[in-house]
């Protein structure tokens, strides 16, 4: 398998317009990856096509959105489009570019799967006396179709009540990572007690959380290894439809949670005359991860440094990246040539 990058330097509108022409390049990419340059931020060059200059945000988020809407046929049909962005502000007021830009790309055909929240721990604090300081960033996750490729599994959180003092780590022999011997007879008899209870007083009274958790085959008295509570404790009361209550067993996944819609990730500081706007490894390393597998075809239509390629050199994944300036290309090239692909 080919694990080199592949970049392709020049405008990326114009790289876009071309590489929709090729049938080998129409619904390749399984992940179309980027963060923008953001309107009216910084000067990555002397380019007059740089993204970013024009002279109106309604011009520039107009742009975009048609960039990003014909990147729609370059991607699998199972494929998705991710787009790190953020704010900008005007006369005090912030311009709403992030939102401007999904409800043009949902017109366009793609779906909005998700609107995450990058928030950067290590933010620069503003120097205004009155605005607050940017902490966070869009993560706009987009599907071709509504049948996504995903592997949840793979970003999973394990523990993590734990680390933020909710629940105290168990001795390992008191956490149970499967459930042992459930009893399909009472697993009935639960259901059964539960669809004829109701709130008015009756003989039959509802199961006791331990009786559940037993009847699923889980020791009541040991604990999940992802959000390591109590197994008696995930028999919980749901109030559904006319205020009746129902228990249900509602054990975690035991690979671990599904991760929360705001994603904790410092930003990366450059390095002398690295490029000034540097993707967190880490967050396209999630993005990756989630939404590929091995083998798959990358794009970043700004790729910048070169994270993005980073990343799929690391987890072997096939790569392209379009930017607009040669020095960038050729520090990507040098920054990718130095990784190794994990085992």
């Amino acid at each position: 398998m080919e694990r080199d990058p592949y970049f392709i330097e020049g405008d990326a509108d114009t790289i876009i317009d071309q590489l929709s022409l090729l049938p080998d390049q129409r619904k390749k990419y399984r992940l179309i990856v980027t963060s923008p340059p953001y309107y009216k931020h910084r000067k990555y060059g002397d380019d007059v096509r740089e993204l970013g200059r024009e002279s109106s945000d309604s011009a520039f988020v107009k742009r975009l959105i048609t960039l990003l809407a014909k990147c729609r046929s370059l991607l699998r049909d199972d494929g998705s489009l991710w787009v790190v962005i953020g704010d900008s502000r005007r006369n005090y007021g912030k311009l709403l570019i992030p939102h401007r830009l999904t409800a043009g790309l949902v017109k366009e055909g793609y779906i909005l799967r998700e609107d995450i929240i990058w928030y950067k721990r290590n933010y620069i604090a503003s120097g205004s006396h009155v605005n607050f300081s940017q902490a966070y960033e869009y993560v706009l996750f987009f599907s071709k179709r509504a049948n996504c490729f995903t592997n949840m599994d793979l970003i999973r959180t394990k523990g993590n009540e734990a680390r933020e003092g909710r629940n105290k780590v168990p001795p390992l022999n008191m956490i149970q990572f499967g459930p042992v011997l459930p009893d399909k007879k009472k697993i009935a008899h639960v259901m059964e007690k539960i669809t004829k209870w109701t709130s008015a007083p009756a003989k039959e009274t509802l199961p006791s959380t331990s009786e559940i958790a037993r009847a699923y085959g889980y020791d009541p008295e040991k604990y999940c290894p992802t959000c390591y509570r109590k197994f008696k404790r995930h028999a919980t009361r749901n109030r559904i439809g006319d205020h009746k209550h129902y228990p249900i067993f509602a054990v975690c996944n035991l690979r671990g949670k599904n991760p929360g819609n705001v994603w904790d990730i410092a930003t990366k500081a450059h390095h002398g005359n690295e490029h000034f706007a540097i993707f967190p490894e880490e967050l396209v390393e999630r993005i990756v991860k989630f939404a590929t597998q091995q083998g798959d075809w990358v794009m970043d239509p700004f790729s910048g440094r070169g994270t993005t390629g980073i990343i799929c050199r690391k987890l072997k994944r096939r790569f392209v990246g379009i930017d607009l300036y040669p020095y960038n290309i050729s520090l990507s090239r040098r920054n990718i040539k130095n990784v190794s692909a994990y085992d």
